[in-house]
């Protein structure tokens, strides 16, 4: 009846409805209920409330409401605006809380105390009390409006995207470099010229083997179908992928904030039965019974349904019994009461639950029990613990019925419990390199408990601890500025939606790449915000919708899983763009040198096959065989470039070589006796002397036209002389042929580095994935055939004649595969047209020159890495010398052994700086746990045991004045070190001896001792050493500071 407008006597309607619509005194709220039904308003449905505005109370839709206004909240209202609630009891009354849920904002379902001046945010559900409040904000101005309006203002751009950008502007910008030489170059200082029409400008067509070549054309086709595949892979374990590149960015995320309820939680409440207190003599399982038989579990009250399951025969309890009567939960009374029979005995009994301290003090033995029960209470406070305390009491009747004698049974702790396998998780992503952080809106101590069980750091704050320090009012001891103070903590607690947004925030300013997991409305805007948005199983629409992935399963397991593939598309990942950038510029420095160097073009269409099959054969490598890193994943840009570099400089001089001895030299013709590419003018004069001479022609400076009866009426056209055009033929036909062993080479060796670069090991060693070597192959089958076979001649010159004469190779034959046989006219611009003719077996050169020069890019790799330091590859050889070095027995070489406990140095093994206890060798366990020592005039010293130990005088006379506290055994004073929280020794103790834990200097060395207290553990014979501030009753150190020796500890 509350929730419609108007419907209470003596209320005013609203001006604003029909005048047959607002009676204004009605006989009852029922009358008013028909009377308004009948009008057929649609908005009277609304959540409505009583408003005193302008000195008048009126019934108020919740959009009408504005801030000032002063309204009624009750039992049942869902609060329409932020409100403030105003104090309405007597100064010497005790204030009854309100009770709010507030799981709308922190997805935790058990409500939170509300008194005078407190706040209560839109959205929130009153679920006890009734009181006037005054609102402060209204609509998108409320705290949950403007959590709703951060994931609008929310627009991340994708971390692959922004590589991909700036690969692009690298490889744009090193064609950019090569194209503004090449043009200089060629017009300038080979004078060449352009003119208009198809293969006339061979030069500018040439400038498109660097644009082509160089631009990483499949990078996004290939980053895009390594990303869609692994997507796919997520889906089987459990992972919809909503945003394609959040995959990359999971295999880069270091940090994880995680919601507490329903997430690290089952967000089921359950009883910690191994904390229960029972009093009495009642046992656990007695007060299991009782609090069962308590319950109504008609009501579906969570506290009644778990007590009933918690009973291990749920089935089987009301067996025996009959419930006469139960009274429900009165927020005033706070406590429940069953009246039970026993049908056994017929004896009838009543049973109270209900706040431990209401409970309590109905107790006929209060005074004597009150004080551990207290103590009990607020160690389940402390523990984050809610208690519920249990009575009985013989007969019916009401709870204060005259002659009612209550014993107090016992209390029960409810908490909700983790999920069986977050701990498990938690435990993997830290060993994974994750850094775990709790973010809830639950209670800081609820927090520090689910931390505590779960194995996370408790250095929780509550937000009030960051909203103090962003004010500038104060911050964490510790911490310089807020962002540590986020950086370094392991959580916060009592947190609303922007609050986990800000997080967030700071977080990913820090450089950190940040996931977000989550399951409720007030998680949705740190979904959205963070780098990987995580909607947990069973999360809710708004929350799928702000995230990038969704679990399809409970837990967090999922999430490692997930991790371990993102990693792997990573691994592909990076294969590719350290692939692509070396491809980029070996080929713009490949090309861009033999053109200025040499005046030699290649054809485009060559650079376009090479693209087509050797960047559309990386697509293997979404399916290739890779092991996750144990770290996470950053793109390292600059050892990306500078591997890039160094591969195309590697490459580039392998092809140079090649092409310079085979254009050159006389080594292939010579020794291997193959046909000779030979290009240089010492080759060519003397054999086109001799062709000429074979074709009857002896004055070899004549005008070619002048032979055209004798080689054909194509050459009647051509001016130039005989030797000219014959060694213009040669020229285009070495260098056709050459072209084809190029493209062979460059396409075998370029593509082969991607077995190099996807592996830190050899690339012999470590197999690659059946894709990858099948697309290598395929791709490469097909350049060879290319490069043998050729295109007849494809692109032909321009400007020349077909069947020709002087264009046979070195052993006077014409090449195979060319029936065109199209050569350039001497003095002509297309001389310098790129046509390719087959090679035929000169394909076995390019394969064998590649395997050859292969050979040296894993040492080259390896170098680089230690340069770069990839991958912690500098530290490899220290971890391998400390493995494989001999342990010494300390007892035979009269060496220390330590063994280091709490933080070691971070290196490739060991990531996150853990130290484990090494196992302690015989020889130290053997040693003795106790040594004397004894105090005289000159301070504490050590009682040798052994037989060579003088007095005091002895070692005076022998040795003149020794140092306060020195001994022979010992000539250096013992000064004592406290550790922290520990005081400092005083006082007599002759022949003390002295205990595990202390820590002292010898001879301005740190002379460590063995104790789980102590910084390090030491194997030599004395283990001990007096504990600090323990000795002779004396207690710890008020100031608890740490002395430290002049040595250093």
């Amino acid at each position: 009846m509350r929730q419609y407008c108007g419907f209470y006597p003596e209320t005013i309607i609203p001006d604003s409805y029909p005048h047959t619509a607002r009676p204004s005194v009605l006989s009852s709220p029922w009358a008013a209920l028909g009377q308004l039904l009948s009008c057929n308003l649609p908005h009277v449905y609304t959540t409505c409330f009583q408003v005193l505005r302008d000195k008048q109370v009126r019934g108020m839709d919740a959009v009408e409401i504005v801030p000032g206004d002063i309204l009624l909240v009750r039992l049942g209202d869902i609060v329409p605006a932020d409100i403030k609630i105003l104090g309405e009891h007597a100064e010497d009354e005790e204030e009854a809380p309100m009770q709010i849920d507030q799981a709308a904002l922190t997805g935790e379902s058990l409500p939170v105390k509300k008194f005078s001046g407190d706040t209560a945010f839109s959205g929130s559900t009153v679920k006890q009390g009734e009181r006037h409040a005054v609102v402060y904000a209204t609509g998108v101005n409320t705290f949950f409006g403007r959590a709703a309006a951060l994931i609008g203002s929310t627009n991340n751009v994708a971390n692959i995207q922004k590589v991909m950008s700036k690969i692009g502007a690298m490889c744009l910008i090193t064609i950019g470099i090569w194209v503004v030489i090449e043009l200089g170059v060629q017009f300038g200082a080979y004078g060449h010229s352009c003119y208009t029409g198809e293969g006339r400008c061979p030069t500018v067509t040439n400038i498109l083997v660097i644009i082509v070549g160089g631009i990483p054309i499949a990078m996004p086709t290939v980053l895009s179908v390594t990303l869609a595949l692994g997507a796919y892979q997520l889906a089987k374990h459990g992972a919809i992928v909503a945003r394609m590149s959040a995959v990359e960015e999971m295999a880069g995320m270091d940090i994880l904030c995680s919601d507490k309820t329903g997430t690290l939680t089952l967000n089921k409440l359950s009883i910690d039965l191994s904390a229960s207190f029972p009093m009495g003599g009642t046992d656990v399982n007695t007060l299991v019974k009782y609090g069962a038989l308590s319950a109504d579990v008609g009501s579906e009250e969570a506290i009644d349904v778990v007590l009933h399951n918690t009973y291990p025969d749920p089935d089987g309890l009301w067996k025996g019994y009959r419930r006469l009567k139960f009274i429900p939960f009165n927020p005033n009374d706070k406590f429940t009461m069953a009246v039970i029979e026993d049908e056994r005995t017929g004896q009838v009994f009543r049973l109270m639950k209900g706040a431990p301290q209401v409970v309590l003090k109905r107790a006929y033995d209060f005074a004597e029990i009150h004080a551990p029960v207290e103590q009990k209470i607020i160690e389940y406070a402390n523990r984050g613990y809610r208690a519920l305390g249990f009575g009985i009491a013989s007969g019916a009747g009401a709870a204060d019925a005259p002659g009612t004698k209550w014993e107090f049974l016992g209390l029960l702790p409810l908490f909700d419990p983790p999920r069986h396998d977050t701990a498990e998780t938690i435990e993997r992503c830290l060993e994974k390199g994750i850094s775990v952080k709790m973010v809830t809106g639950d209670q800081q101590l609820i927090g520090k408990e689910t931390a505590r069980q779960l194995g996370m750091g408790t250095n929780i704050h509550k937000i009030e601890v960051l909203l103090h320090a962003k004010a500038g009012t104060g911050l964490v001891e510790g911490h310089s500025n807020v962002d540590e103070l986020v950086e370094g903590a392991d959580g916060f607690a009592e947190v609303f939606p922007e609050h986990k947004f800000e997080i967030v925030r700071i977080l990913q300013d820090r450089n950190h790449m940040v996931g977000m997991t989550g399951d409720g409305v007030n998680d949705a805007p740190a979904l959205k915000k963070a780098d990987v948005g995580i909607a947990v199983h069973g999360a809710t629409e708004a929350a799928r919708g702000a995230a990038d992935i969704v679990l399809t399963e409970p837990g967090l397991s999922v999430i490692v899983e997930a991790v371990i593939g993102a990693r792997k598309i990573f691994q592909r990942m990076t294969t590719y763009a350290k692939y692509t950038v070396a491809m980029t510029f070996r080929i713009c420095f490949t090309f861009g040198i033999l053109t200025i160097a040499y005046n030699w073009y290649f054809p485009t269409i060559l650079i376009v096959l090479l693209a087509v099959f050797n960047d559309g054969a990386m697509i293997a490598l979404s399916k290739d065989r890779v092991q996750p890193s144990p770290m996470p994943n950053s793109w390292r840009l600059r050892d990306i470039f500078i591997i890039g570099i160094v591969y195309g400089l590697y490459l580039t001089i392998s092809t140079w070589v090649l092409y310079h001895v085979a254009s050159h030299g006389i080594f292939f013709q010579r020794d291997v006796h193959m046909f000779s590419l030979n290009v240089t003018p010492g080759e060519l004069i003397p054999f086109c002397t001799q062709l000429l001479a074979q074709r009857g022609i002896t004055n070899v400076n004549a005008p070619m036209s002048s032979y055209a009866a004798q080689l054909g009426q194509q050459y009647a056209t051509v001016t130039d002389t005989a030797l000219s055009q014959c060694m213009v033929e040669q020229r285009y036909v070495r260098g056709a042929q050459l072209r084809a062993l190029i493209y062979n080479q460059v396409s075998v060796s370029g593509q082969a580095l991607v077995f190099v670069v996807r592996t830190a090991r050899h690339s012999f060693l470590d197999r690659a994935g059946g894709m990858t070597y099948l697309a290598f192959f395929a791709a490469q089958v097909a350049s060879t055939l290319i490069a043998a076979f050729g295109f007849n001649g494809y692109d032909p010159p321009a400007e020349g004649i077909t069947n020709c004469q002087l264009c046979v190779d070195s052993t006077f034959n014409y090449p195979h595969f060319w029936p065109s046989r199209t050569v350039p006219i001497a003095s002509t611009e297309s001389v310098y047209t790129a046509s390719v003719i087959g090679c035929t077996y000169w394909i076995v050169v390019a394969w064998i020159w590649s395997i050859i020069w292969y050979m040296a890019l894993d040492p080259i790799k390896w170098l680089l890495m230690w340069l770069l330091n990839e991958e912690g590859w500098r530290d490899k050889h220290i971890i391998r010398d400390h493995l494989t070095r001999r342990r010494r027995h300390p007892a035979k070489t009269g060496e220390e052994h330590y063994v280091q406990v709490g933080a070691a140095a971070a290196n490739h093994l060991n990531p996150m700086g853990r130290a484990s206890l090494q196992k302690v060798d015989p020889h130290t366990l053997s040693r003795a746990s106790v040594i004397k020592i004894e105090t005289g005039p000159q301070g504490l010293r050590r009682v040798s045991a052994g037989p060579y130990r003088l007095s005091l005088e002895a070692q005076q006379q022998q040795f003149g004045n020794l140092a306060p506290g020195a001994t022979l055994a010992n000539p250096h004073p013992i000064r004592r070190v406290s550790l922290t929280g520990r005081g400092s020794f005083s006082g007599e103790v002759p022949n003390a001896t002295s205990r595990r834990g202390s820590m002292e200097s010898v001879g301005g060395h740190p002379y460590r001792r063995g104790s789980a207290e102590s910084i390090g553990m030491r194997g030599s014979s004395e283990r001990a050493g007096l504990q600090m501030g323990q000795a002779a009753g004396h207690g710890p150190s008020q100031n608890g500071a740490t002395q430290k020796p002049a040595g250093g500890v």
